[in-house]
């Protein structure tokens, strides 16, 4: 199927979809999470930092959702041809084109927040770091299955270390530890949803030749792994609250994802099915997304009541 077939309006929409904003933002929101929840009592919060730090965080995660799409562009012939690549909506050497576009907005985003808050080249650093990591994922990493699972896991906790440092430098105190505790159970929620996302796409990560852990074990042993790391999640959120002295709104919200979690812990474990296995993923970003907003708001009360 060639360009001509698709309308304008798909073309675009293929645009937006290749960034994959949720993952973006979740991404941006944890950064966020970290700086404030690292924040002395009392500081004035400067809300144009904070934007500049998620629209960055946010970016370099579309930027490698776009080299994703064109590193799986076999796989999602038969996992996913809807996307843009396979369906020929964006042709290969355009998401190329766009995905440096992207990077390079990531970066200069970057470069904005080490001078506005004259951090010695942080943001920078993290966004090159994150980024690079991840497309060696896309590329290389991807291939070798639980290992590649585990490079996303360190991405994660890499944003909340990036929080913790901003306010290290910005405030003059000490690390604050708390933000990369949490982070830890949030990589191992990531990791979980790694596995999991290996389920609906055997297939096409056998003729890849993708180790993941369900092409190598099979769905059951995929599901049964995937929950593990998922009950590390559940038990991170469950700490976090305990540390974080909620509110009682916010705490009521946390008890609810984190028996969510659990929810979804055991129901991957009676059944793989692919569809369950997509929809599972799915839930898991908005989880990751509501939870972090939660604390987020949470911290931003308390700062703001000194």
């Amino acid at each position: 199927m060639s360009l001509a077939k698709h309308s304008k309006k798909d073309i675009f929409l293929s645009y937006i979809t290749i960034l994959r904003l949720v993952n973006g933002i979740v991404a941006g929101t944890a950064a966020i999470f970290a700086i404030i929840l690292s924040t002395p009592v009392g500081t004035k919060i400067d809300y144009i930092t904070l934007l500049l730090v998620l629209l960055s965080g946010m970016l370099v995660s579309s930027q490698a959702m776009i080299f994703n799409d064109i590193a799986d562009r076999e796989e999602d012939l038969i996992n996913a041809p809807h996307r843009p690549i396979p369906s020929k909506k964006i042709s290969v050497k355009t998401a190329i084109i766009y995905g440096i576009i992207v990077a390079l907005i990531a970066l200069i985003l970057a470069l904005l927040i080490d001078v506005r808050e004259g951090l010695p080249g942080i943001s920078v650093i993290t966004a090159l770091i994150f980024g690079s990591s991840l497309n060696l994922y896309n590329f290389k990493v991807k291939q070798m299955g639980f290992f590649g699972n585990v490079l996303i896991g360190l991405n994660v906790v890499a944003l909340f270390v990036y929080g913790s440092l901003f306010s290290y430098f910005v405030y003059q105190q000490g690390f604050t530890w708390v933000p990369t505790i949490v982070g830890l159970a949030a990589a191992s929620g990531n990791v979980g949803r790694e596995v999991i996302k290996g389920l609906p796409d055997i297939e096409g990560d056998k003729k890849a030749g993708n180790k993941t852990i369900a092409v190598l074990f099979g769905p059951r042993v995929a599901g049964i792994i995937g929950a593990f790391f998922l009950l590390g999640l559940a038990g991170g959120a469950i700490g976090a609250m305990i540390i974080a002295d909620l509110y009682l709104p916010s705490l009521i919200i946390a008890i609810t994802l984190a028996v969510l979690v659990l929810g979804l812990a055991i129901a991957i474990i009676i059944t793989q099915n692919p569809k369950w296995a997509y929809t599972t993923k799915e839930i898991l970003l908005i989880v990751f997304l509501v939870f972090l907003l939660d604390f987020i708001i949470d911290a931003i009360i308390k700062l703001v009541r000194g």
